[in-house]
């Protein structure tokens, strides 16, 4: 899936490399374009992709990996981990995209900068040597280029703020357990009407003939006078049956998206000696099986106007996840502030049980020349109990 969403991307990605199909893997080739990537100024995972002709993006373009040429990446891997300093998280994935097998080389945890060779390996690979991407080239890095990376990276030094969930800006981990989802309205009313279905069904097997006045005496004997008698007849049960998933479209977004959705809070407190001014705070997150970003507030069918819907974060849907800006003014020095006016809401589905998931952010000020980057993390539980 997430090769399929990478071969959307243009070539021209930053964060991504298009390997020459046609050329033979080397090691040592592949140490330098891992390192050329991890030294790029960008927010995210960065991918050396195998087996695609970038010059041909669509239909001829999959050129596929040979078997020993994946065997050969494989040791590659093990080779990369013990060459680059400071420690790259990688990752290799494959998939078959029109039958024919692709792979690429994730590289991720890229926060520490410049990265460089650890040790001498051999003449091509020379202890402390380093490489930078220059457009789709991947090239030596000179001095001033690894000193600008260093400043880059070390912009964060200068601030003193600190971000962290509910009304603990130290607080970086959330541990929360998985909502339970399995009951959303549509699935209560189709329940409702199956069982009335079924109920008329086998009282009219029973009885052999049947009418409304026959069935109205059945449901007093079996539920009493006071309970709501179905006049619908078993055709009419049966189409409402089938059009529920329809005409609950609006009670099931409610449910999923507002009554058990997570809803998320931040705290930024400023530790400066002065005012932070016109502080943004922009938030990545990622989509994943089972964990989603709501992208706005969901009121119940029945709202008479009193539900709030202003307020809500602005978050921007991608295909990779979602991006939330929030513009918080100024922030005296000294003082906390509450992140979101109205919690962030995160759909969380049981695919999530035992995962974690990383939320990256930046944060920019009027009277800052640069940027302050973080990262917090939620862990998930078990999936909790419903509460109507």
């Amino acid at each position: 899936m997430i090769l399929k969403q990478l071969l959307q991307q243009t070539s021209a990605s930053p964060n991504l490399l298009f390997r020459d199909p046609f050329i033979k893997i080397e090691s040592e080739q592949l140490v330098r374009e891992v390192i050329g990537l991890a030294n790029i100024e960008f927010s995210g995972a960065r991918y050396l992709v195998f087996g695609v002709n970038a010059g041909a993006m669509e239909g001829s373009g999959i050129v596929g990996i040979a078997e020993d040429a994946m065997a050969d990446l494989k040791m590659a891997h093990r080779l990369i981990s013990s060459l680059v300093k400071p420690l790259l998280h990688l990752a290799f994935i494959f998939d078959k995209i029109d039958g024919k097998l692709v792979g690429a080389l994730e590289i991720d945890g890229c926060e520490d900068a410049p990265y460089i060779v650890r040790r001498n390996h051999s003449e091509k690979l020379v202890g402390g040597h380093s490489w930078v991407r220059d457009g789709r080239q991947i090239r030596d890095a000179e001095p001033a280029d690894l000193e600008k990376i260093r400043v880059r990276v070390g912009r964060d030094q200068n601030w003193e703020v600190a971000v962290g969930f509910n009304d603990q800006p130290d607080c970086n981990l959330l541990k929360l357990d998985i909502p339970d989802t399995s009951n959303p309205p549509s699935a209560k009313e189709k329940s409702k009407l199956k069982k009335a279905l079924d109920w008329k069904q086998a009282t009219k097997k029973t009885l052999g003939t049947i009418n409304t006045h026959i069935f109205r005496l059945m449901h007093v004997r079996q539920h009493g006078a006071d309970a709501e008698f179905e006049s619908r007849d078993a055709k009419t049960l049966r189409d409402d049956h089938d059009k529920v998933g329809i005409e609950s479209t609006e009670a099931d977004d409610y449910y999923f998206f507002e009554q058990t959705a997570v809803k998320l809070d931040l705290t930024i407190c400023n530790m400066e000696d002065t005012a932070l001014e016109d502080v943004n705070l922009r938030l990545g997150l990622p989509q994943l099986d089972g964990f989603e970003v709501v992208d706005r507030l969901y009121s119940p069918p029945d709202d008479d106007g009193s539900f709030p819907k202003a307020d809500y974060p602005e978050v921007q849907r991608m295909k990779s996840g979602a991006v939330a800006n929030i513009k918080l003014g100024s922030i005296a020095s000294g003082a906390s502030r509450q992140v979101f006016r109205q919690s962030l809401r995160l759909a969380v589905g049981p695919a999530m049980n035992g995962k974690k998931v990383g939320i990256k952010y930046s944060l920019t000020a009027k009277n800052k020349k640069s940027t302050f980057r973080g990262l917090l993390k939620i862990r998930f539980g078990q999936v909790s109990s419903h509460a109507d």
